[in-house]
């Protein structure tokens, strides 16, 4: 069968024409597929400005101001005029929504919180650890406290809560050890007796809210009285009251005596600082211990058993060569061995710029040399239970000069 030079031309040309067809209309599609994503992402952006749409101000170096609109979800990116340590009070101002540690940041030496009323939830462990924290002020429209919110805030004692939250998470106010009162919402709808976990200082518990509110028992060491009866829950619309039993504190002064009165009963709940009002001739006092830990400065809340034991060491610190001093010491007597040991020297009083010697032993004699003749040096001595533990309570300073 024979083709014309004109009828396969033809053919060539319809080809062509159907192809340039379909490529303008895949050019199409791709083009509005683009213009979309375009769309899309200019969304995003602008939802992304508005999330970080947050400023910060400092005011005399301790007070930081958080302004804006929305939530705080994206992190703020702080500068070096911001220094976390010194800021003792936060303010959060009208506009923002909701904050969040990841927002805000960690905040741990903040006395005072300041919120708006435009705040409706506070995020998940925002202020949990703010261990100096003792001054919350909530606006108007809060709904929401997040789990952990202000767990282990131990320096916080009072609090009163809107009425216009519906919403109290698990463990807000967990290990909260100084917290005596709180107030309830109205607006509550569902109580978590966790809320108050590990709280064994509370002592007033006002229910604002239309549901029983079931106490954390801690057996016999805490008593809750409603209108004068023992109960283990505060009703709707009650105030209960509580009564911490009174325990005693015992002492083994393992040979030393006392040179003041020692406090002898604590109530469960209160902590107690123990004092060091004690001597034995011939040694050093060197802190209270109890059966596990080296190093006991006071009664925690909520300890149910209190007996401290005096540790105390033999030590000496003399310079008898030229440029040398030797420190003698002695920790076997103690309740919890020691078994390591530091020195650190400075001439200065204050211990600045001091250097250290360590010795892994619980008791013996370290050398020091290189000092410099007829100058005046400070000594302390520090022990630890394991060498791998950090040298922290530096104790028995002694003046001595550096023989000549």
């Amino acid at each position: 069968m024979a083709f014309s030079r004109h009828s396969t031309g033809d053919t060539l040309k319809r080809c062509l024409k159907e192809k340039r067809k379909i490529m303008s209309k895949y050019v199409k599609i791709l083009l509005q597929a683009i213009a979309l994503l375009c769309i899309t992402l200019g969304v995003f952006s602008a939802q992304a400005m508005a999330k970080t749409n947050i400023q910060y101000e400092v005011i005399n170096g301790d007070t930081l101001v958080i302004s804006g609109n929305g939530e705080t979800e994206e992190t703020i990116k702080y500068g070096k005029e911001v220094k976390k340590s010194q800021i003792k009070k936060l303010i959060i101002k009208e506009g923002i929504t909701k904050i969040t540690p990841l927002g805000i940041g960690k905040f741990e030496s903040v006395r005072e919180v300041v919120l708006p009323d435009s705040l409706t939830e506070i995020g998940d462990t925002t202020f949990a650890g703010c261990y100096k924290l003792k001054k919350v002020r909530f606006g108007k429209g809060l709904q929401v406290i997040g789990y952990s919110a202000f767990a282990s805030c131990i320096s916080l004692e009072e609090i009163d809560i809107p009425d216009s939250v519906v919403e109290i998470s698990e463990s807000v106010f967990a290990s909260c050890h100084k917290l005596k009162k709180i107030t309830l919402p109205e607006r509550l709808k569902e109580w978590n007796f966790n809320t108050f976990r590990d709280c064994p200082a509370l002592e007033t518990i006002v229910n604002n809210s239309k549901i029983p509110c079931y106490m954390p028992w801690y057996k016999k060491y805490v008593t809750w009285r409603v209108d004068g009866k023992k109960t283990k829950t505060i009703p709707a619309g009650k105030t209960g009251t509580s009564t911490r039993k009174k325990l005693s504190i015992q002492y083994d002064l393992r040979g030393g005596q006392e040179t003041k009165k020692l406090p002898r009963t604590y109530r469960f709940g209160d902590s107690v600082t123990l004092p060091e009002t004690v001597k034995r001739k011939g040694y050093v006092f060197m802190g209270w211990s109890d059966k596990m830990y080296a190093d006991v400065e006071k009664v925690e809340s909520g300890q149910k058993k209190a007996k401290f034991y005096a540790t105390w060491y033999k030590y000496k610190v003399e310079s008898k060569k030229t440029g040398t001093a030797t420190v003698s010491f002695d920790s076997s007597q103690a309740k919890v061995l020691l078994e390591a040991h530091a020195i650190r020297y400075s001439v200065y009083k204050d211990m600045s710029r001091c250097d250290e010697k360590y010795c892994n032993k619980s008791k013996g004699k370290v050398m020091i040399k290189n000092l410099e003749p007829g100058k005046t040096y400070y000594f302390e001595i520090c022990g630890v239970r394991d060498p791998d533990h950090p040298f922290e309570k530096w104790r028995a300073k002694r003046k001595v000069s550096i023989c000549g």
